[in-house]
């Protein structure tokens, strides 16, 4: 059970438009925004869901943020995977608790903490970035999730492992249970994948071009036959509606491509036809 908001939690204040203000609450001092001044001593001690009024009577709910609401307000310094993407990965993957799983790149981390909640505290994320500027961004958000949001389940997560590493030059880790790569030239991994991912295991990779999944799908047809076998190649889409008195409609705006998803599986190739 959850306790009351207390100081030091990163919390949402939700207008009535559903414009989000993100902060982290601290004794004595205040948030300015258009709508005027809120104190954060007005909110600390407050229920989750509870309304704060503005210096000028601007009412806003305060809530504890969800990952997919964290990541869409978290510092980015590379395009992010979007929350539906995430949750395809997370089931087309097979993310299981105890999992050993391997990502690159880190990116802004939005990936990573999805991945943490999912292997639990038995399981491991090796995550592999090259460019140290984005590695400092994607730690930054990572630490402010899972020690600032009381939600976020910090001490169910798994163990994260970061390299500043290129990937395309090598994996140290053995037996994986998951491979899970969001790089331009996936295919150029194959061969560490092949060495690195138990039989049986997961290899999933996410591109936004098509050309980039043929590319990739050709390789592994080629020069990987038997080793790896394709599941699937996928793309996913949302759509939300909304509700206004007597009419019900699809929103003016779609999230629609954003990326593909090309999940295979690494088989013993002594036992092929």
């Amino acid at each position: 059970m959850l306790t009351r908001i207390k100081e030091g939690e990163l919390v949402h204040l939700i207008d009535k438009k559903g414009k989000r203000y993100q902060i982290v609450l601290k004794a004595s001092i205040s948030f300015s925004f258009t709508h005027g001044v809120i104190s954060h001593d007005d909110i600390i001690g407050l229920e989750e869901g509870s309304t704060v009024k503005s210096s000028l009577g601007e009412k806003l709910v305060v809530v504890r943020p969800t990952l997919a609401e964290y990541i869409s307000k978290m510092r980015k310094g590379s395009q992010i995977i979007y929350p539906k993407d995430i949750a395809a990965i997370l089931m087309l993957a097979d993310i299981f608790p105890g999992a050993k799983v391997l990502e690159a790149g880190t990116g802004s981390g939005a990936l990573t903490m999805a991945l943490l909640r999912a292997v639990g505290k038995g399981g491991t994320v090796v995550s592999y970035e090259r460019r140290k500027e984005f590695s400092a961004i994607a730690k930054s958000n990572i630490e402010t999730f899972f020690d600032k949001v009381e939600i976020a389940g910090k001490e169910g997560s798994g163990k994260l492992v970061s390299r500043d590493k290129d990937v395309y030059e090598g994996i140290e880790e053995k037996e994986l249970d998951r491979i899970i790569l969001d790089l331009s030239e996936p295919w150029r991994v194959l061969k560490h994948v092949e060495k690195s991912l138990r039989n049986g295991g997961i290899l999933l990779c996410y591109n936004p071009t098509v050309l980039q999944i043929y590319k990739l799908s050709r390789r592994m047809d080629l020069r990987y036959k038997g080793v790896f076998h394709v599941m699937g190649i996928y793309e996913v889409g949302i759509r939300g509606w909304e509700i206004k008195e007597r009419s019900m409609r699809p929103e003016h705006k779609m999230i629609a491509h954003t990326g593909f998803i090309f999940v295979a599986r690494h088989v013993d190739k002594n036992i092929q036809s």
